[in-house]
């Protein structure tokens, strides 16, 4: 804890030339401020008082020998984490630090913005709200993420964990530069921070650098809580259909368990969800796909922190009846324990080469231990492997049982 309410976690390592860090401002998923939260990042990287303009920035990140600073928004189950992320070439390889003046640029963002009379420019904060509104609105051309975040509006309806990563379009109207800049001072008073480095100096070096240029960062008595509520009690199955303009169906369905990355069961479920509808050689892949054609593509993706997992699908319309049939057998199937030798180790093999390419990548590594952060654990990618590697056929058949479908969502094309 570097400052009241302040943590840093740090990874030291010699593996990359480039260092990494991301400052993180954790919020509770809320409808009156996801949006505002989303927006003040883009806002900061704008223009700070000693770089008023994004010329000004692009230049002084060149002197940082091409440092790189961007906009960070991330929804880990009910929780937004809102701030930067940066990378920069490690202190090593130059003839001069470059991680000390990096963070001191980076605190300039973040707590010294240009304002206009007393507040954002509100020319910027039109035109960033222009941006995310278009984000937001982009989510309809993508029918396949579409029919994804309709099936989790659905199902968490009222929940904080319906709320989207980035907020609703309805909610950037009442936003002013004004209200916005009281907002920003807001969270960075009242909202936890977690800081994470990864890179070759000791974490008593780094922690010299951010007491430092983080002295500014103003501190309230108590900090907003953050969290994630469990999974809701089972309940009847409800079915949502949607009719656009589209020329091929998409059926997502999702179901809840009570089984979080908390839970010792969790990596026998991550496997056995693999086995039902994680890559090339998974039951919905090879059967629903290719041995029937019922799908255009099929896959199911478990959300750890609250326990979802939903399974995507393109399906003609007149075979959304029968595609739900299979891809439910083919679950029952799972929880059964009808898993052949060959399904449960190639699913093994992908989980555990998809976590070996993660720690090659600083970025996965940072929301990794992100979320890690959040869950209050501290096992490595390493050790999630290696649980992986022991899970039996049992464990994930055992694991998978504790799925319930919930919402059943189908978009379907527009009748004549």
């Amino acid at each position: 804890e570097l400052l009241p309410g302040v943590f840093l976690t740090a990874v030291q390592t010699e593996k990359f030339k480039t260092g990494c860090f991301s400052i993180n401002f954790l919020r509770p998923l809320r409808t009156e401020e996801a949006s505002a939260n989303a927006l003040i990042p883009s806002v900061l990287l704008r223009g700070s008082e000693g770089c008023p303009d994004l010329r000004s920035i692009a230049a002084r990140l060149d002197e940082l020998y091409g440092a790189s600073v961007g906009s960070l928004v991330r929804k880990k189950g009910e929780v937004q984490l809102v701030g930067f992320y940066c990378d920069y070439v490690q202190d090593e390889y130059v003839d001069e630090p470059v991680f000390a003046p990096v963070m001191a640029f980076l605190a300039e963002l973040l707590l010294h913005p240009r304002l206009e009379n007393g507040a954002f420019p509100e020319a910027v904060v039109d035109s960033e709200k222009l941006n995310l509104e278009n984000a937001m609105l982009s989510r309809i051309n993508d029918k396949r993420t579409y029919a994804a975040s309709q099936l989790i509006r659905t199902m968490c309806a009222g929940q904080p964990y319906g709320i989207p990563r980035i907020g609703e379009p309805d909610d950037l109207t009442e936003i002013t530069a004004k209200s916005l800049y009281a907002h920003y001072r807001d969270l960075l008073a009242t909202s936890r921070v977690e800081l994470f480095y990864m890179g070759s100096l000791s974490p008593e070096a780094v922690t010299k650098v951010l007491q430092t240029v983080l002295a500014d960062l103003p501190r309230a008595e108590a900090f907003v809580p953050v969290g994630t509520t469990p999974a809701p009690q089972a309940r009847p199955v409800q079915e949502k259909t949607e009719r656009l303009d589209v020329t091929q169906g998409k059926l997502s369905l999702g179901f809840f368990t009570d089984i979080t990355a908390k839970d010792p069961r969790y990596p026998a479920l991550v496997l056995a969800a693999t086995v039902f509808g994680g890559g090339a050689t998974s039951k919905l892949f090879t059967n629903v796909r290719e041995k029937m054609s019922l799908c255009y593509y099929a896959s199911a993706s478990f959300e750890k922190f609250k326990g979802v997992l939903s399974v995507s699908s393109g399906v003609e319309f007149s075979k959304l009846e029968t595609a739900k049939t299979e891809i439910l057998r083919q679950l029952e199937a799972c929880k059964a324990g009808d898993i052949t030798d060959d399904e449960l180790e190639s699913a093994r093999g992908y989980l555990v080469s998809d976590l070996k390419i993660a720690m090659d990548s600083p970025g996965r590594l940072d929301d990794y231990y992100m979320g890690q952060i959040l869950l209050e654990q501290d096992g490595t990618m390493e050790d999630l492997a290696s649980a992986i590697a022991r899970v039996t056929k049992q464990e994930a058949a055992d694991a998978i049982q504790a799925l319930r479908l919930d919402t059943i969502y189908a978009l379907e094309g527009v009748t004549v």
